[in-house]
C-alpha cells in the first residue's frame, strides 16, 4: 500500500542555491503572465491550436479514457533526496516550461490547447522495498493516465528502505522525446523563467503548424498515396482489452566494428522480419516518431513530432528479402517524413492508421543526473499497460556499441511473447549487420 508522508522539513545547504526560484504560490506574476480568469475573452487569449500529433494523442485519450505518457525515473540511495529541494526543482521546471501549463481541450466541435495556472502536482509516498516499488510506480502512472483533466506533469517521490525513486510523468500530447532531453538538462541545472518564454512557445507552435500545412499540400502526398495503394489490404487491428504486463529486456546485439551508416533502418528491417516470423499478418506497419524541428526552436519543450510509418514489402511476399532492398524503400519514406500522419491516414480508406508495432530509438546518454545536489541514476519502469492498437511496443537503445531492445507485448492478446519475438529480432539484426557494407578508411 502507498501512503503519504509529511513533507520533509530538512533544508540542507543546496536549498539556498534554489531560493531565487521561489514557489508557484508566492512568485510575483511576471509581465503578461497574470492569473488566468474565467472570462471568455481571457480564455480565448490563452488558447492556441493543436498540432497534428497533439490532436491524435488527444483523440486517442478521448476514445480510450487514457492519456499517452512519457516518463523519467531516477534512483538515489535511501533518504538521499530532500523533499523540499525536489519540490523546488519541480517548481522550477514548471515555471521554466510553458508547455507544462497547457492542457488538451475539446469543446463545441473545436480542439485546442489551453493555458492554465501552473500546478505543482507533487507527492511523497512511502512503499515497502522490492516489488512494492515497481507496483507503486505502475499505480502512479495508471492514475495519471486516467486523469484526462489533470495537469500535464506529475512528480512522485517514492521512498523505500532500499532507495529513493523520483518519478516524473508527462502527458505525451505536450512533451515529445526530444523535449525529454531538454527536461533532463533543466533538472540538473534549474533556472529562472524569462518574460518571453510563453510567446516563444506559441511562436514554435505556429511555426510547426505552417510547416505541417505546407507538407500536407506538398509532393510527399503523392508518394504516400502510391505507397499505400501498392500495399494491398491492411489487416484490421481491433481494439482489445489491455492489462499491465512486464516490460522485457532482450539481450543486446554487438555492432560490428566494420559497420557504417545508420543503424535505425536495420532495426526497422529486423522488426518487420520478426513480425512475419511470429505469424503477424502483413503488410506489417511500424510507426515511429520523427522530429524534423525548425532549428530555431530546438530548445523549446513541446510536442513537435510526427508519426512516420515504415511499410513492409507489398504483394504476396510481405517480408523484406534483405536489408539492402529494405533500405532503398525506407530512404524514400524518410524523404517524405514531414507529411502529417493524419494526412497519410486520409489518403486511403484501407489504411485506418493502425500500426503493427510502435518503435522508439535512442542513443544512450549519461545515466547519472545530479538532481537537487544528489547524483541520481536514471532507470525505467519494469511494467506497463499493453497497447490497445499496436501489437508490439519496442524501445531500442544504442549503448557502447551494443544495441538493446525493450519490449512490451501482451502474450495473451498477441499470441506470442516478448522472448520469442526478441529471439527473431536478434537473429535478423545480426544477419543484416553481418552483411552490411564494410567501413572504408
Amino acid at each position: 500500500m502507498l501512503g503519504l508522508n509529511r513533507v520533509d522539513a530538512r533544508r540542507p545547504a543546496f536549498s539556498t542555491r534554489l531560493s531565487h526560484i521561489g514557489t508557484l504560490a508566492d512568485r510575483p506574476a511576471a509581465a503578461g503572465e497574470s492569473r488566468i480568469t474565467a472570462e471568455t475573452g481571457d480564455r480565448m487569449a490563452n488558447r492556441i491550436p493543436l498540432l497534428n500529433a497533439q490532436l491524435a494523442f488527444g483523440l486517442q485519450a478521448e476514445r480510450s479514457g487514457r492519456r499517452s505518457t512519457v516518463t523519467l525515473m531516477f534512483r538515489t540511495p535511501p533518504a538521499g533526496l530532500s523533499t523540499s529541494d525536489v519540490q523546488q526543482v519541480v517548481q522550477s521546471l514548471l515555471l521554466r516550461t510553458p508547455a507544462l501549463s497547457y492542457r488538451i481541450r475539446f469543446s463545441r466541435g473545436g480542439a485546442y490547447q489551453e493555458r492554465h495556472a501552473a500546478e505543482c502536482d507533487f507527492a511523497e509516498l512511502t512503499v515497502a522495498g522490492g516489488e512494492a516499488v515497481s507496483a507503486g510506480v505502475t499505480e502512479q502512472i495508471e492514475a495519471f493516465e486516467v486523469s484526462l483533466d489533470g495537469a500535464a506533469m506529475a512528480a512522485r517521490l517514492l521512498r523505500s528502505p532500499e532507495a529513493d525513486t523520483l518519478l516524473l510523468i508527462f502527458d505525451h500530447a505536450l512533451v515529445d522525446e526530444h523535449s525529454m532531453v531538454l527536461i533532463r538538462r533543466q533538472l540538473a541545472a534549474p533556472s529562472t523563467p524569462d518574460a518571453g518564454q510563453h510567446a516563444r512557445y506559441q511562436a514554435a507552435v505556429h511555426d510547426r503548424m505552417a510547416a505541417e500545412a505546407a507538407a500536407a499540400a506538398g509532393p510527399g502526398v503523392a508518394f504516400w498515396r502510391e505507397r499505400l495503394d501498392a500495399a494491398g489490404e491492411f489487416p484490421r487491428l481491433r481494439p482489445k482489452p489491455t492489462r499491465v504486463v512486464p516490460i522485457e529486456k532482450i539481450p543486446g546485439v554487438a555492432i560490428p566494428r566494420s559497420f557504417r551508416g545508420s543503424l535505425f533502418p536495420y532495426v526497422l528491417f529486423s522488426i518487420h522480419r520478426a513480425l512475419r516470423d511470429v505469424s503477424q499478418p502483413g503488410p506489417t506497419v511500424i510507426g515511429y516518431p520523427w522530429g524534423g524541428r525548425n532549428p530555431a526552436y530546438t530548445d523549446v519543450v513541446g510536442c513537435f513530432m510526427n508519426t512516420v510509418i515504415s511499410l513492409g514489402p507489398t504483394g504476396a511476399r510481405q517480408a523484406p528479402a534483405d536489408a539492402a532492398e529494405f533500405l532503398r524503400g525506407w530512404y524514400g519514406e524518410l524523404d517524405h517524413a514531414d507529411v502529417p500522419f493524419s494526412t497519410v491516414v486520409g489518403l486511403r480508406s484501407a489504411f485506418s492508421g493502425a500500426v503493427t508495432a510502435q518503435l522508439s530509438y535512442q542513443r544512450a546518454t549519461e545515466r547519472t543526473v545530479v538532481i537537487a545536489g544528489v547524483p541520481a541514476v536514471e532507470t525505467a519502469p519494469s511494467r506497463g499497460r499493453g497497447p490497445q492498437g499496436p501489437v508490439v511496443l519496442a524501445g531500442a537503445t544504442l549503448h557502447d556499441e551494443e544495441l538493446g531492445l525493450r519490449l512490451l507485448i501482451d502474450e495473451q492478446s498477441a499470441g506470442y511473447g516478448a522472448q520469442a519475438f526478441g529471439a527473431r529480432w536478434r537473429h535478423w539484426l545480426t544477419t543484416a549487420l553481418s552483411r552490411s557494407p564494410e567501413r572504408t578508411s
